[in-house]
């Protein structure tokens, strides 16, 4: 049995449904996804840039104290 045009139109409506109930899915996830791994990368980042901050830091006492110990110590 051949399929008519209506059974084509018929399948292609279910298929639009489909596709628009899997998109609405997927953009559900998607922001569910967003939003828990917002605060992790927030968080993520602001590790790096306190890293960079005590590295800048420990750089600079190294110059002030190149031998390793206070200058005031050996007064």
């Amino acid at each position: 049995m051949a399929l008519t045009r209506t059974d084509l139109n018929k399948i292609d409506d279910l298929l639009d449904k489909q596709e628009l109930k899997f998109e609405k899915k997927i953009v559900e996830f998607e922001s569910e996804f967003f939003e828990k791994i917002d605060p992790i990368l927030k968080e993520i980042t602001t590790a790096r840039e306190e890293r960079l901050l005590i590295e800048n830091r420990l750089e600079a006492l190294e110059d002030i104290h190149q031998t390793g110990t206070h200058s005031l110590a050996t007064i």
